[in-house]
């Protein structure tokens, strides 16, 4: 994530708070949700966590949650909140994340919501590899993204960018290693909101698993 959007989330760290944990954080992952097992404990990696509404839904289904969040403002918003959960956090970012997350990979669930669109272009293929790699295998990586851009220092995400990295980072990894997309749609945004250019909102969910 670039520096200036770190700056934006931490200017506005309250008001953004009040908005991410306002949605049903449910609603938001339902093609996920539905997917995984009932019932049985995960290792859940929330990359660009904000306030940490993804993240306390997530321990309160009985999974041990990695919270990545680099705004500091608005990662000690999220802290203080969801104190109780079975969260950890740390401020480790895209592409390279850190120490503190690899040390807990592979995840079962890697999650990424509202944060490509804030990745430069010369980064996003390694982004989008880098969380590929977290995945266990059988794991599934969520990725969310608003089109067109609907704030300031977001960047227009091309559809075909993640269907590029899925191809190269396959072309690299054993067969057994595989990542494939299971799930590619547009919904409408939840909160009604209009894109910078005055059109409609929608966020592309993309839902990949690795090879069990």
């Amino acid at each position: 994530m670039n520096k200036p959007a770190i700056d934006y989330f931490n200017d506005r760290a309250e008001e953004l708070a009040r908005q991410y944990n306002a949605l049903d954080r449910a609603k938001v992952h339902a093609d996920l949700l539905a997917l995984l097992p009932e019932g049985q404990p995960l290792k859940v990696l929330d990359i660009g966590a904000g306030s940490g509404a993804d993240a306390a839904m997530f321990a309160d289904l009985g999974h041990a949650v990695t919270a990545a969040e680099p705004a500091e403002i608005l990662r000690k918003i999220g802290e203080e909140i969801f104190k109780n959960k079975s969260i950890s956090w740390n401020s480790e970012v895209l592409p390279d994340m850190g120490i503190k997350t690899a040390t807990a990979a592979p995840f079962d669930v890697v999650t990424s919501v509202g944060v490509l669109q804030y990745i430069e272009e010369e980064k996003r293929a390694s982004s989008l590899s880098k969380m590929f790699s977290l995945a266990a295998r059988g794991g599934y990586v969520e990725i969310q993204y608003p089109t067109p851009a609907s704030r300031e220092h977001q960047y227009t995400i091309g559809h075909n960018e993640i269907a590029g990295a899925v191809k190269a980072f396959n072309q690299q990894a054993a067969p057994s290693d595989r990542i494939d997309v299971i799930l590619d749609r547009l919904v409408p945004d939840f909160s009604g909101r209009k894109a910078l250019d005055g059109s409609d909102l929608h966020f592309r969910t993309v839902i990949l698993r690795r090879q069990p």
